[in-house]
C-alpha cells in the first residue's frame, strides 16, 4: 500500500511540475515548469492582471511572471503593422511608468520591436532597485483583436536569469488566436 502511494505521488509531482499550457484573451501561453498560479485580479474599467511566481530556494523572492489585459470596450480601427508598432510603444511605456515610479535607480533599454504570433510587439528591458535590492525585468506590449496586452517579468539580479529567461521565452511563444 505505500508503495502504491509513493508511484501515486510521484506520478502527481511529474504532472505538476512540467509546463502547462494556458489561455488569456484570444490567446495561449506555455507557463514555465516550477511557475505556480495563476492569480487573478480585476483592475476595473476592463484591465485585468493574471500572475505566475516561481518561488526561489530561499523562501522569500520569486520570478514573476504577469500578463495585463486591456479592453477599451470598443473595436480598434484596422490598424497597419506600423500603426501597431506606435501604438504598442505608446502604451509599453505607459505601462512602463508604472514600474519605473516603484523602483529607485531606475534604467531602461531602447524599446526593440519583435514579433508575437506574427503581430507587431514592442520590448524593453530594465533594472532598478527594490526594497534595496538589484532587479530586472523584461515587458513586452502589443494590440490584438481591440485588446492591449503587457507581458511583464521581473527578478532580482542575483538569481541570474534563469527563470526570467523562462518567462521570456514564453512570452515570444505566445500563440494568438486568429
Amino acid at each position: 500500500m505505500n508503495r502504491m502511494l509513493i508511484y501515486i505521488f510521484i506520478i502527481f509531482l511529474s504532472f505538476a511540475t512540467h509546463a502547462s499550457e494556458f489561455s488569456f484573451a484570444d490567446a495561449s501561453i506555455n507557463i514555465p515548469e516550477g511557475f505556480e498560479g495563476p492569480i487573478e485580479r480585476s483592475m476595473g474599467q476592463g484591465a485585468s492582471t493574471i500572475a505566475f511566481r516561481n518561488l526561489h530556494e530561499d523562501g522569500n523572492n520569486a520570478t514573476l511572471l504577469q500578463i495585463t489585459t486591456w479592453n477599451p470596450g470598443k473595436p480598434f480601427p484596422e490598424m497597419t503593422d506600423d500603426e501597431l508598432k506606435k501604438g504598442s510603444a505608446q502604451y509599453l511605456e505607459q505601462f512602463l511608468s508604472g514600474i519605473a515610479r516603484k523602483r529607485n535607480k531606475f534604467e531602461k533599454s531602447e524599446i526593440e520591436y519583435i514579433e508575437i504570433s506574427g503581430v507587431p510587439a514592442a520590448k524593453i528591458e530594465w533594472s532598478g532597485e527594490i526594497d534595496s535590492k538589484q532587479a530586472h525585468g523584461v515587458m513586452y506590449c502589443y494590440v490584438f483583436n481591440s485588446k492591449i496586452i503587457s507581458l511583464h517579468t521581473q527578478d532580482l539580479i542575483k538569481f541570474n536569469g534563469r527563470y526570467l529567461n523562462q518567462a521570456v521565452k514564453s512570452f515570444e511563444s505566445i500563440k494568438l488566436a486568429r
